[in-house]
């Protein structure tokens, strides 16, 4: 089949669960024989986009967010009406309107990650913005052929807030992870902590900083490394701006590196390979956490926030949980992690059970099958 992906960001240009999904998504399409064309665009000066397939891009300098976007989708849905394909997939982010300028004789699927934006305050603060977002949102979900979503939350906010009848939702229940699937530690001396994620408010990088300040008082070899990209966002610039402002005062007190923020790493394997507990932060706007399943791949113990609890990777029974937000909470488990590393390692021996049934496999079958089936209507 001929199948065309649209993704306002690729991986590695953006280092994001969402643009990782789907470029390894169309890898995996392509592994499998069929002809992928990934159609996305490129900010100038920041790393090119990648794929084993076809890949068309618009290059681009930065401009207002909300304007770039929308002539992305204008431009990339005149791309796949040229195209052709059997079936376009598109990287549904909030906004994105390309489904709606696609000829209608194409199947569109449009990939949710998730609807943050109805629960977050964080994306209701520019009000013009939340409204289009919602109005595109909105429309889109009536346009596409067919939505999938990683697990049943998502389904249940688009059910519940856009009137999506269920049975055009295919819910995935998981996500495709990358990893060794065994435990793999790396000792440097340190007791290594590491969160993996954008550097966006939402991620709760500034939360992680502030537990850190109370963990290194009770581990003094305690070691945090943020590691992730820088997003493409002037918003998303200015809050790495401001994490790395916290992480230096934090080193300039204790007279060390204690912090090390890692933008844009060319891999991010070598860090998880350094943890010994890995966190995730999120204070909203998530609808399954790449990240979180990839930390379980390595075998790592993971805490994490309750928002991941509802999105439905972690749990209490492979994860520790912590109510988002709470600072201090995330720094008791991460001091108890340290204490009690035998109960910490059984909960990851059931966390890396998960991840392996996490499959890049099932994923791409899973959309071959969906695709077929819009196909034979």
């Amino acid at each position: 089949m001929r199948i065309a992906l649209v993704s306002r960001g690729w991986w590695p240009s953006v280092r994001g669960g969402s643009e990782r999904f789907i470029s390894r998504l169309g890898a995996e399409l392509s592994r499998r024989g069929h002809e992928v064309i990934g159609v996305t665009r490129w900010f100038r000066g920041d790393e090119r986009p990648e794929a084993p397939h076809e890949l068309v891009v618009k290059e681009e300098g930065r401009a207002l967010p909300l304007i770039s976007s929308y002539l992305f989708s204008r431009w990339a849905a005149r791309v796949v009406n040229g195209l052709r394909p059997d079936a376009v997939v598109v990287n549904t982010y909030w906004g994105e309107t390309s489904p709606l300028m696609i000829d209608e004789g194409i199947p569109v699927i449009a990939v949710i990650h998730d609807v943050g934006l109805l629960h977050s305050e964080l994306a209701r603060k520019s009000r013009l913005k939340y409204l289009l977002r919602m109005r595109a949102l909105r429309k889109v979900t009536r346009r596409v052929n067919r939505i999938v979503v990683p697990t049943k939350r998502v389904l249940t906010d688009l059910t519940t807030h856009f009137n999506v009848p269920p049975e055009k939702v295919k819910v995935l229940g998981f996500e495709g992870v990358d990893g060794p699937f065994r435990r793999v530690l790396i000792d440097n001396g340190c007791f290594d902590i590491l969160q993996v994620g954008r550097f966006a408010p939402n991620k709760g990088q500034l939360v992680t900083l502030e537990a850190f300040k109370h963990v290194v008082k009770e581990i003094p070899n305690a070691k945090l490394w943020l590691v992730g990209g820088r997003g493409v966002s002037t918003e998303h610039l200015r809050y790495l701006k401001v994490v790395r402002g916290v992480a230096k005062e934090i080193n300039d007190s204790l007279g060390r590196e204690a912090v090390e923020v890692v933008v844009d790493a060319p891999s991010v394997g070598k860090y998880y390979e350094l943890a010994d507990v890995c966190v995730a932060s999120s204070i909203g706007e998530e609808g399954y956490g790449l990240t979180v399943a990839e930390c379980m791949a390595y075998g790592k113990p993971v805490i994490a926030s309750d928002v991941f609890k509802e999105t439905g990777v972690a749990s209490e029974e492979r994860a520790y949980i912590y109510p988002r937000g709470d600072a201090r909470k995330l720094a008791e488990l991460i001091t108890h992690t340290y204490r009690n590393p035998e109960e910490a390692l059984r909960k990851a021996e059931k966390a890396l059970q998960y991840a392996r049934k996490c499959s890049w496999g099932r994923v791409a079958e899973i959309f071959e099958e969906e695709i077929a089936s819009l196909a034979r209507k």
